[in-house]
């Protein structure tokens, strides 16, 4: 098996479930064990370098490499039908608020109420160009983004912020992640453009477990002991943790027998609304969980998944006739 049948289904699902068990504080025992989704948002970036680099290089391998206003362009109405959805959605029922053109700009355009959003827009441009480089290539610029890494580590006040916090203000504070994740995001395309086959063993689970191991060990000491300046450790550790993943969730050794049982659809399911259900989750669990249930942290999970579900996949298919609408506008002219 190559690189090119590699099966990230699972590692969708796995990023889709820890985003959604992040953004949902019953679930954390102990805010210090708590990791602000970075884990979730690690794989949803590494998987998305992933894809793009192998669909880049796949598409360059047969022809003319697509152009930069194609690529964006096709980019764009798979991301913003569902975006525009949402946000409406958030805009009627009072979420955000429109006070003029540069507003309505910022809720539809860009940044969008959607961190991640912003941020892949940004890092479409340079993955564009960096993905379809030599490994050497793609090592190189990772290394080189250690460099705007330390610059901007060194500015933060770490005393009182948390690196992998939720902070949504449009600050270069609360977007200093963004290096961390465009960092990942080269990971994903310096794996696809090695070739790399999962391989599931004793080896590539230890690597896994101690990588988390080592993660929750430093959340637990390193803020408790008031040591906040060596948060980094955080970022660093979800490079391994990310490449354990995936050697073992995109492992065909778990993925064969996986789809031969019932649930495999719903993890298909769940993998492939990945979008969508980040995107609901902004406008819905907020809402959610403000509100009290008498069945503890489950009922909140089933109220949190069904409705989102169900809104994730109507959104979908919304968003694919506008996106279809979209793109025939921009077909080119025929004789």
């Amino acid at each position: 098996m190559t690189h090119r049948d590699t099966d990230t289904t699972l590692m969708l699902c796995l990023a889709t479930v820890l985003i959604t068990l992040s953004h949902l504080d019953a679930f954390v025992p102990d805010p210090r064990i708590a990791t602000g989704g970075a884990i979730g948002n690690s794989l949803f970036f590494f998987l998305s370098g992933f894809g793009l680099a192998k669909s880049l290089n796949a598409e360059a391998a047969g022809g003319a490499p697509p152009s930069l206003s194609t690529y964006l362009r096709k980019r764009v109405v798979r991301l913003y039908p569902a975006v525009l959805i949402v946000a409406c959605a958030m805009l009627a029922a009072g979420m955000v608020h429109v006070g003029g053109i540069a507003e309505l700009a910022a809720v539809f355009v860009w940044p969008t109420p959607f961190w991640f959003i912003s941020a892949v827009m940004v890092f479409y441009v340079p993955v564009f160009y960096l993905a379809r480089l030599r490994p050497t290539g793609i090592a190189t610029a990772m290394a080189l983004l250690l460099v705007p890494y330390a610059l901007f580590y060194s500015q933060l006040d770490l005393s009182t912020f948390v690196v992998e916090g939720r902070g949504n203000d449009f600050t270069w504070a609360n977007h200093f992640k963004w290096i961390n994740y465009f960092g990942l995001t080269l990971m994903g395309c310096l794996v696809a453009r090695l070739g790399l086959t999962p391989r599931l063993g004793p080896a590539a689970i230890a690597w896994l477990l101690s990588g988390l191991l080592l993660f929750l060990v430093a959340k637990l000491t390193l803020l408790r002991l008031g040591l906040g300046h060596l948060q980094f450790v955080f970022q660093a550790l979800l490079y391994p943790i990310v490449y354990g993943c995936f050697h073992v969730f995109a492992s065909e050794a778990l993925l064969k027998p996986l789809r031969s049982t019932p649930l495999f659809p719903v993890v298909a399911l769940l993998g492939g609304l990945t979008l969508e259900i980040y995107l609901t989750q902004t406008a819905w669990i907020r809402w959610l969980e403000a509100q009290s249930y008498p069945y503890g942290p489950l009922a909140l999970l089933l109220l949190a998944l069904v409705p989102l579900l169900v809104f994730s996949v109507l959104t979908r298919w919304v968003s694919q006739r506008m996106g279809s609408g979209v793109s025939r506008l921009f077909q080119p002219a025929t004789a």
